[in-house]
Parts: structure tokens; sequence; C-alpha cells
């Protein structure tokens, strides 16, 4: 079954604002950042639906259930993932979507299912 993988993309220009002002300034500035930061410390428990627009989809995945989508995102095997953009390895706070639609964010322990709209 496949899987889609959807991740925030921060550009270099944010982490670099990030270290001349400080975290809260940069949140203000630049939304994705805030939205970053506030889900990868928190998971689902921050999640608002309008923060799905921050979201890119990053790899489809070929896998049997939402465990091993982060096991193949984390460890492999590297056939198993068609790449859409660049990623990084599956963590708190990015979003999978399941082969019938549904939508589950990555959470500290296990997924929980989230609506983005």
């Amino acid at each position: 079954m496949t899987y889609r993988v959807y991740q925030i993309k921060v550009a270099r220009q944010v982490y670099d604002y990030v270290n001349e002002v400080g975290h809260e300034a940069a949140a203000t500035k630049y939304p994705e950042y805030g939205v970053s930061m506030a889900i990868r410390f928190q998971g689902s428990a921050k999640w608002e639906p309008s923060m799905f627009a921050y979201f890119s989809p990053v790899c489809e995945m070929d896998a049997s259930d939402l465990d091993q989508v982060f096991d193949i995102g984390n460890i492999g095997p590297e056939e198993k993932i068609t790449r859409l953009d660049r990623m990084h390895s599956v963590s708190v706070g990015d979003i999978i979507q399941n082969p019938t639609g549904e939508f589950y964010m990555v959470d500290d322990y296990g997924f929980k299912q989230i609506q983005i709209n």
C-alpha cells in the first residue's frame, strides 16, 4: 500500500534569522517556523488544520501500516521510498496520509489522526 509523507520545509535563511533574533521573533516573521516549533515539540496537541498549508509532500512509501512507514522513513530500505522532495527522517510533527486518504501526525508515542481542513 502507498502512504504519503508530508513535512514542513524551513529555508536556510529562516534559521539564520533565528540565530540573529531568537525563536519567538523568527516565529512571528516566519509562520512556517512557528508551526514547525509548535508541532516538533508537542505534536498533535498543538495541531490546527490551518497549519497544513505549511506542509509539502516529500515522499511516498510502500508500507503495510503507519508503524512501517515510520521504520522505513528512519532505517529503510531505500527501495521502499519514492522521493518527491528533500526530506529528513520521519519524526514527531510529520504527517502521514494513508491509502484511504486519512491523515495522521507522528506523535511522541504513536500516531494521532488529524483533520487538515
